[in-house]
């Protein structure tokens, strides 16, 4: 009997303990069409979103879709940049995005294939109430001639 009041009371404490925390999504979207570049320069893909944020902390922004690299050499790689824009138009790149941030590769045998399903996230810290935006910024490092990239079945979601 005593065993079994235990375990209620601490399956009782573990309850209300679990039940505090929680996570909003502030905003997603998503963009399932065919992204294809072929080139080095950095492009914005054709995913963004805003999200108010009606109150100051941190929010945890998550990026996924599917990559497939068609290059001609084992050097060449789509980065990912996750982009937010604050309410007074200061631009930051959230870590660990930079331009060794290898989100996709190719194999190097000059075909389109090689399909992935990936994922980068970071963390913001919005600093004052207001609406933010966030952009995904990508770039064939390494780019070559012939060689290119297809992004397809994007999602961008942030979360409080």
């Amino acid at each position: 009997m005593k065993t079994t009041l235990i375990s209620l009371a601490m399956g009782a404490a573990i309850t209300v303990a679990s039940s505090a925390s929680y996570a909003d999504v502030e905003g997603s979207t998503s963009y399932l069409n065919h992204v294809i570049t072929a080139n080095g320069a950095a492009h914005y893909l054709p995913i963004n979103l805003s999200f108010y944020a009606s109150t100051t902390g941190t929010r945890a922004i998550f990026f996924n879709g599917e990559c497939a690299v068609q290059s001609n050499d084992n050097f060449t790689w789509y980065d990912v940049n996750i982009e937010v824009t604050s309410p007074s138009g200061v631009v930051t790149i959230i870590a660990p995005s930079n331009s060794d941030n290898a989100f996709c590769t190719g194999k190097g045998n000059g075909v389109l294939g090689n399909w992935s399903s990936n994922e980068t996230h970071g963390t913001y810290y919005a600093s004052a109430v207001g609406w933010y935006r966030v952009r995904v910024q990508g770039q064939l490092i390494g780019y070559g001639a012939g060689e290119s990239v297809d992004m397809d079945d994007m999602s961008l979601i942030v979360m409080d």
